[in-house]
């Protein structure tokens, strides 16, 4: 147990000083502005994808309840439909945007999606 307290300790977990992971040593300032934009890009589309994908199967969900609970009713089992529709229009939009913007990107020679590789390329 004691090799693995001092193994941790030497690179600065345990009582090391140097702070938990990155942020407390000389590695976090060495992340470049570019790595940073892209990891925010990264994230932000990431659970914008996430949040669209659960809105979807939520609304699927409550319009595939609709048409069980219909029970002959016609404006209701309509809408039932269209909450089903729609949803999955959403997510078709979803997908074609993502992939919109990586076409766009590769016909003007730029990464959208990767910003750490443009601001790379207009830093000397």
């Amino acid at each position: 147990m004691d090799k693995y307290l001092a193994k941790a300790n030497n690179i600065g977990i345990i009582g090391g000083g140097e702070g938990f992971g990155g942020y407390g040593t000389d590695t976090f300032d060495q992340i470049t502005f570019g790595a940073r934009l892209s990891t925010i890009v990264s994230n932000v589309i990431g659970i914008m994808t996430m949040v669209g994908g659960i809105y979807f199967i939520f609304m699927f969900i409550i319009g595939a309840y609709g048409v069980m609970t219909a029970s002959g009713n016609k404006d209701k089992l309509q809408q039932a439909q269209n909450r089903i529709l729609y949803a999955v229009i959403g997510l078709v939009i979803l997908v074609a945007a993502y992939g919109l913007i990586s076409v766009i990107g590769t016909l003007l020679g730029l990464d959208i999606l990767n910003p750490q590789s443009i601001i790379d390329n207009l830093v000397p």
